[in-house]
Order: C-alpha cells, then structure tokens, then sequence
C-alpha cells in the first residue's frame, strides 16, 4: 500500500497552481503538473485520481466562500434599501471580506473565475454577475421613465455587474497592497452604484 506523504501532496497542489494559474484548467495536464512537482506521472495519481479531482479541491472551497461572501452581503443591503444610506455598508462588507483572504485564495478566485473553462465551474463568473445583476435591478426599484422596457433594464443592469466583477477581478490581479486594493475597490463600487442612481 502507498504511503501518502504530505509534503508529495503539497508539492502537487503548488505546481497544480502554477500550472492552472498560467495556463488554465483546459492546457495544464497531470504530466506537467507532476513534472513541476518533481514527482512521477503515477505517483501523482496517488493523491488525486484526476486532473477535475485535483482543480476541484483547490478551487471549490474558494467559490462557495465568493458566493456566501456575494449573497450575504447582497441581502444585508437590501435590508435597507441601496439606496438609503446603505452603499457604505454595501461597499465595505464586500472589500472587506475579499481583502480578508489571503494571497493563495485570492489567486485561486482568478483561477477560478477566468481559467476554468472546460471544468464544471466555468459558470462560476456568469453566476456572480447574474447575482449581483438581479440585486442591482431589484434594489434600484421601478424605472422612472414609464417607457422603459423591462428587458431593456434587465440588459443595462447585467451589463453594470459584469463591469464591475471584471474592475474587481482586475484589481485582484494587479494586487499591490491591501490599503491599494481597498481604495481601489470602494472606488469601483461607488462609481457604479453612484451610477445607477442617475439610471433612476
């Protein structure tokens, strides 16, 4: 029987990072990461019985945390209204708990986000964008302008989301400090969420 040993397996899961981060999930493959982690092809399957087992274990745990982290933020906002002394407290419990994660997660988020094509993941991005969509068109109300279609709102509103993740993930990217990061990202939200108010 083979021994697991932990500094093998965590000897994988640093050049299964590597690998996914610079390549993607779809052109990263067991023999390279086994190959960067200095071990063979078969003893690799040891610890992880697919390339899907191994991306899914490093990146899971992060998604469900972005998701707990969107939904429950976005329903602490709705409490009060967005638009009723709400957009600090919107904007800071978001930068908050994603400046709280540390460097390894906040790298598995982009992998997650951007390079996971051909996973079960892949939606991961759409998801977030759907959701923070949805809140944005409920939380700014019934449009001021009657002649205004809901489609019409419906595909302004996705549009402001997706901007956004895509300025967040940006930042995430571009990570220099935590006080950088936190500028940054109030600045973003406020933008948007200030923009909507004129939509209104």
């Amino acid at each position: 029987m083979q021994i697991l040993k932990d500094e093998i397996k965590n000897a994988i899961v640093e050049a299964a990072v590597k690998e996914f981060a610079l390549y993607g999930y779809e052109n990263s493959s067991m023999r390279d990461i086994a190959h960067s982690a200095g071990i063979s092809v078969s003893n690799t399957y040891h610890y992880y019985q697919s390339k899907e087992q191994l991306f899914s274990s490093l990146v899971e745990p992060v998604g469900e945390q972005v998701k707990t982290i969107f939904k429950t933020t976005l329903a602490q906002s709705a409490d009060g209204g967005l638009y009723q002394n709400q957009i600090e407290v919107f904007v800071d419990n978001i930068v908050t708990a994603l400046l709280g994660m540390d460097n390894r997660r906040r790298g598995l988020l982009l992998i997650l986000a951007e390079k996971s094509a051909g996973t079960k993941y892949e939606s991961f991005k759409k998801e977030i964008v759907s959701l923070l969509g949805k809140h944005l068109l409920e939380a700014a109300g019934k449009p001021g302008n009657a002649s205004e279609s809901a489609e019409s709102r419906d595909y302004i509103f996705h549009i402001i989301a997706a901007n956004y993740i895509d300025g967040l993930l940006k930042i995430l990217k571009d990570y220099r400090s935590r006080k950088w990061a936190k500028a940054n990202m109030k600045t973003l939200l406020t933008y948007h969420l200030n923009g909507i108010k004129a939509l209104i």
